[in-house]
């Protein structure tokens, strides 16, 4: 009788020591700024999006602020993203799917002009769409993404589609 006490009593001091030995399990709802490389934004934007709800998966969007300048033509772009993160309560892996809208304003450099003429302007727009591995810690840190993020629009070149990928790194909180 006293070794069945005695294992009972162990037990009952075992079970909530190993109950707290595991990684927290509270999430944050997920916030994250990041600087993407290709993507939705084209070329290269900074990026800042959130959860709908109150945990890091889930629906959320993004919204982000592109420029770059290449020999004699500047790109603006507005990358804008619903996109939802499927992965398990507690987990930093999710994969992304989302689906949006980018605006891109072409200019180029050599019709910029001093006294109020008008500037050469191009703006177009296109959907964007995104496939992609998102590591997104849930209680903050670094995050950081990559995957497939199509273009469908049209295109210069006459294409409708242009295949595309991007790289994101950045903070989560």
């Amino acid at each position: 009788m006293r070794k069945i006490i005695l294992l009972f009593t162990f037990t009952l001091f075992l079970v909530p020591l190993s109950a707290q030995s595991g990684e927290p399990t509270f999430e944050r709802r997920g916030h994250g700024t990041f600087f993407e490389f290709g993507g939705a934004g084209f070329s290269y934007t900074f990026n800042y999006e959130s959860r709908f709800g109150k945990s890091n998966r889930g629906f959320g969007a993004r919204v982000g602020l592109g420029f770059s300048s290449l020999s004699d033509v500047s790109c603006f772009t507005i990358p804008i993203h619903i996109n939802y993160l499927l992965g398990n309560e507690g987990s930093k892996h999710h994969l992304e799917i989302g689906a949006g809208y980018t605006y891109i304003d072409l200019r180029e450099m050599d019709d910029y002009r001093i006294n109020d003429e008008l500037v050469y302007f191009e703006g177009t727009s296109f959907a964007s769409f995104s496939l992609m591995y998102h590591r997104h810690p849930p209680l903050g840190g670094f995050l950081w993404k990559i995957g497939f993020t199509p273009l469908v629009g049209d295109f210069s070149d006459g294409r409708s589609f242009v295949p595309h990928f991007g790289l994101a790194f950045g903070y989560a909180f």
